[in-house]
């Protein structure tokens, strides 16, 4: 056996093995000859091994010519089909298989193992990976030649294949004695591309493929000898790294040199680690690195979770905090606190507001408003829409949006779902200044904010009571923003919750037609009305609770009155109509020395200044047995005649803020305006504090009906249920409408079971059952 000075391996030599396999063709003609023995064959295949490890010295393109090929694979091919003289056994099969293996081995020893005893470090990690691409190289074209001995020899004698021979002599001869230097070596230069310095990643992997092919079959030798000094490394360098970074750096910066560290081991995992360790590292770098720092980072003063929540302007380095944590399943702690901030937040608004001398519904909804877009867009941008974020927001929401607003020294109060209804009231008064383009985006939040309300109820008997003053009294009514937010809350809510609303709408577009039908009407009968009279017709169970007078109605007035009563009758059957003056309407034509006014009023006003056209002068409670009307109605109506300067069109002798029943009025006939249409205060258009204490009380008495409602459907199809169930699923129900209190729902039940819609059992009070 030869020896050999260098091995040097060729990158286009497995090519030219393919070229050189699909050229050979088996000699038939060797059975017409006499059998040599077997060292004569043998000797020629050592020649050709020798010429095999010669190529790995020069500079060839391949160590063998296809003729040269052709005649090595057919002396193998002769020694396992034909009989040969040899002094084995098992024949010249198993006596080939046996000098395959002691050739690969001899070279070994012979070389490579020389070799690599005198490298070490760099020089030992460049030396082992060019010795094992050249034994990959050797053992590729070895079992080319020998692939006959492959198919007929080791798979009938349950033998290694030739390739597993040529790796177990390697792990044998060469593996054992260099796999702690070459992974201290591999480990060495890890360590130096963590540190910035460039490395040959192609050197690396096959480097690390080595342990990998060691383990025949299995990742055993890759793991213990690799892989598990690779983990313990990792962990310590990042320890290390990460308790520099978290005493030095801000939040931000830590977080940034985290996430490109991150980076650049799923590119090295990728680049020349097996494929099974990436999961493994990226553990390793996130716990040292995120898990163990997590709630330093959050809590890090003056750059940590809230500092980057205050800034406004933070949100790359949010997203980036987001995705750390969301690598390490951890996103609990930094939702609880962003939780925690926006309930903070949305606390300061609402103590601000109680600070104020008087509640601004618009100004503190609008903020309130402004707080929910930034947080949502920042829960639905870098925070991905994540459940924790998502219920995050609506915990915070839900807390302050339903704290009452009570301002310094209890001057007012009012919940948030009167504020948002009042709120809705001013913009939807307001439609043209707001513009259609940001309307949809505005009630669409609003219905956001509407949706954090518990008792949602409430939020609808504010809302009708508002939307009934705007549908009869405001004159600029824009119906299609009307629809579309009722359009909005029905999307929400369901059909039930704004039918009453829709049923309003609805009665707007019938008066029309009524009004037309009505003129037609007059016309016809040759009716004269003394005035232009148009009437609003509304169905009683849709609109809000209204009070009605016995006011002594002027005599123009009455004819109209009558006369549309008269009509009514004649197209409907067995419906009677109430008048409600309070909410109409009028324009009054007056007459001064400035000339001609046209005056906007309400129906009570108009009546008072009627009074005029028979007497000059009247007292208050001349005026108030006139009309027959409550004084506090009177008063407040006659202030608003009276007591502004730009329409005072009645005098007084008395104290314009308050009057006394023995105060004299007359028409202001020196009343002066650059408008010929005089807009008087309309007394009725806001909501009182009394109306406030009715629409709540009358909210609690319709609350009675849906729980017994709620009640009597659950028991109906569930027949028979302990009072604790009955008493949970009712909740269930309702509380998407608002927060039934246990203790009505108790008085409920037991006044169903006083009307003998439900009984409890003989035998056991606490089971409920349904009375068919």
């Amino acid at each position: 056996m030869p020896f050999f000075s260098s091995i040097i391996g060729k990158t286009d030599a497995k090519k030219d093995l393919d070229k050189m396999e699909k050229g050979t063709t088996t000699s038939g003609s060797a059975s017409k000859q006499e059998a040599p023995d077997f060292e004569t064959k043998w000797k020629y295949l050592q020649q050709g091994f020798n010429k095999l490890i010669d190529f790995l010295n020069t500079n060839m393109s391949k160590p063998f010519n296809n003729e040269e090929y052709a005649e090595l694979y057919t002396t193998v091919f002769n020694l396992c089909t034909q009989k040969v003289d040899t002094n084995k056994k098992g024949g010249a099969t198993e006596l080939l298989y046996d000098r395959y293996r002691t050739c690969i081995s001899d070279y070994l020893k012979q070389l490579v193992v020389v070799a690599l005893k005198e490298k070490q470090g760099d020089g030992l990690l460049m030396e082992a990976v060019k010795r094992w691409r050249d034994h990959q190289l050797v053992v590729r074209y070895m079992v080319k030649l020998f692939n006959y001995l492959d198919r007929y020899y080791t798979k009938h004698n349950n033998r290694d294949d030739l390739r597993s021979v040529g790796l177990k002599c390697y792990q044998e001869l060469v593996y054992g004695s260099i796999k702690k230097d070459m992974a201290h070596a591999l480990l060495d230069k890890i360590h130096k591309e963590r540190e910035g310095d460039l490395i040959d990643r192609s050197m690396m992997k096959d480097g690390i493929t080595l342990f990998i092919e060691m383990g025949l079959g299995s990742l055993n030798a890759y793991e213990e000898d690799f892989e598990r000094n690779l983990l313990s490394e990792t962990q310590t360098y990042y320890n290390i790294q990460s308790s520099k970074w978290i005493a030095e750096d801000s939040c931000p910066d830590y977080m940034k040199k985290t996430e490109d560290k991150l980076e650049q081991e799923e590119r090295r995992a990728v680049s020349y680690l097996h494929q099974n360790t990436k999961a493994k590292l990226i553990s390793k770098v996130q716990d040292e690195l995120i898990r163990k720092h997590q709630m330093t980072l959050l809590n890090m003063d003056g750059s940590g979770l809230v500092a980057l929540l205050k800034s406004g302007d933070k949100q790359e380095d949010l997203s980036r905090m987001y995705n750390l944590f969301d690598r390490i399943d951890s996103l609990q702690p930094m939702a609880e606190k962003v939780r925690d901030f926006i309930t903070e937040e949305g606390v300061k608004i609402h103590s601000n507001q109680c600070q104020q001398e008087n509640i601004d519904a618009k100004s503190y909804v609008d903020e309130l408003l402004k707080l929910h877009t930034t947080y949502s867009k920042l829960v639905t941008n870098e925070f991905k829409q994540n459940p924790l974020f998502l219920e995050a927001l609506k915990d915070a929401f839900t807390h302050f949006v339903n704290l009452e607003v009570v301002t310094a020294g209890e001057k007012s109060r009012a919940s948030t779902a009167e504020l948002i209804s009042t709120y809705c009231d001013a913009v939807m008064k307001e439609v043209d200044k707001v513009g259609e383009e940001n309307l949809d985006a505005l009630l669409e939040n609003v219905v956001k904010l509407f949706g954090y309300l518990k008792d949602k109820d409430m939020f609808m008997a504010f809302y009708r009571e508002h939307l009934s003053k705007r549908l009869l009294v405001t004159s600029r009514l824009n119906l299609d923003a009307e629809r579309s937010f009722i359009g909005k809350l029905k999307m929400r809510m369901g059909m039930s919750f704004t039918q009453k609303l829709e049923g309003m709408i609805k009665d707007k577009s019938i008066s029309e037609n009524l009004r037309n039908d009505f003129k037609t009407y007059t016309s016809n009968k040759s009716i004269a009305l003394p005035f232009e009279f148009n009437p609003e017709v509304l169905t009683l169970g849709c609109w809000p609770q209204m009070k009605t007078d016995k006011m002594t109605i002027p005599q123009d007035l009455g004819i109209c009155l009558d006369a549309f009563k008269k009509f009514y009758d004649s197209i409907t059957q067995q419906r009677k109509l109430d008048w409600i003056h309070s909410l109409g309407t009028a324009i009054v034509t007056g007459r001064f020395a400035s000339g001609t006014k046209e005056i906007s009023t309400n129906t009570y006003q108009a009546c008072i200044l009627l009074l005029f056209n028979n007497q000059a002068e009247m007292t208050f409670q001349e005026i108030q047995n006139s009309l027959n009307l409550p004084p506090t109605e009177v008063k407040r109506n006659l202030l608003a005649l009276c007591a502004t300067k730009a329409a005072n069109i009645l005098n007084t002798d008395g104290n314009k803020k308050v009057i006394n029943p023995t105060d004299k009025f007359s028409v202001n006939a020196d009343f002066e305006s650059p408008l010929r249409r005089i807009k008087i205060p309309n007394v009725v258009v806001q909501v009182t504090q009394q109306q406030k204490q009715e629409i709540n009380q009358k909210a609690q008495e319709e609350r009675k009906y849906v729980i017994d409602a709620a009640l009597v459907r659950i028991m109906k199809a569930r027949k028979v249920l302990k009072y604790q169930e009955l008493m949970t699923e009712t909740i269930k129900q309702l509380s998407s409408h608002f927060l039934p209190d246990p203790k009505l729902i108790k008085k409920r039940v037991e006044d169903l079971i006083a009307r003998e819609y439900l009984e409890r059992d003989a035998k056991d009070s606490s089971t409920i059952q349904y009375v068919a």
